[in-house]
């Protein structure tokens, strides 16, 4: 029986190599074409060295799909276009990701920069003042850009409830910078 074995794990690590050897002839053979399809398949220049490879992974995972020799560059070509359109949409995930961490520059002026902090000083002095239903309902609404809809599942109400919430504090908020702005009319 271990001789059986050991004859089994000899095959395996056969075609392993074969599997090996004909991915490495393919390599060698088509790496300028895999080159030239990822460039033209728009990936920007400083990426093409990774996408290039990962073809080539997927390709050695996907080889025993590979069924003659004349299918070899469609194959590829296949598998190109699908590794850059894998790419494209996780550098556009990651932009907008990006995007909506990083928060808008400051102003650069001094003038600008005492308004925006005296601005948001204001902003979060109304939000100590308010219901934490009403604030958190008016931040995610008016402050982060919540639909409704998308308030409502977040804290679990009902979508009328929200939008009285949102009412009541949007109110109160207009009071308080009237106040606020009768105060420094004086």
């Amino acid at each position: 029986m271990a001789s059986g074995s050991a004859g089994s794990k000899a095959a395996a690590r056969e075609d392993s190599a074969s599997a090996s050897h004909d991915l490495a002839q393919i390599y060698r053979d088509q790496l300028g074409f895999v080159w030239r399809v990822v460039r033209r398949l728009g990936v920007p220049f400083e990426a093409l060295e990774d996408i290039v490879h990962d073809v080539f992974l997927v390709a050695r995972r996907r080889l025993p799909e590979l069924t003659s020799d004349a299918d070899v560059r469609a194959w590829l070509f296949v598998l190109a276009r699908g590794v850059v359109a894998n790419d494209r949409r996780a550098r556009e995930r990651r932009s907008r990701r990006d995007e909506q961490a990083s928060p808008p520059g400051a102003p650069a002026d001094p003038e600008q920069l005492a308004a925006h902090a005296e601005t948001v000083r204001s902003v979060e002095q109304f939000l100590r003042t308010i219901p934490e239903e009403q604030r958190i309902v008016f931040e995610l609404i008016d402050i982060e850009g919540f639909s409704g809809p998308e308030t409502a599942e977040l804290v679990g109400a009902r979508l009328d409830t929200v939008y009285s919430r949102c009412r009541l504090a949007r109110a109160a908020f207009a009071r308080h910078f009237e106040a606020a702005s009768s105060r420094r009319s004086r």
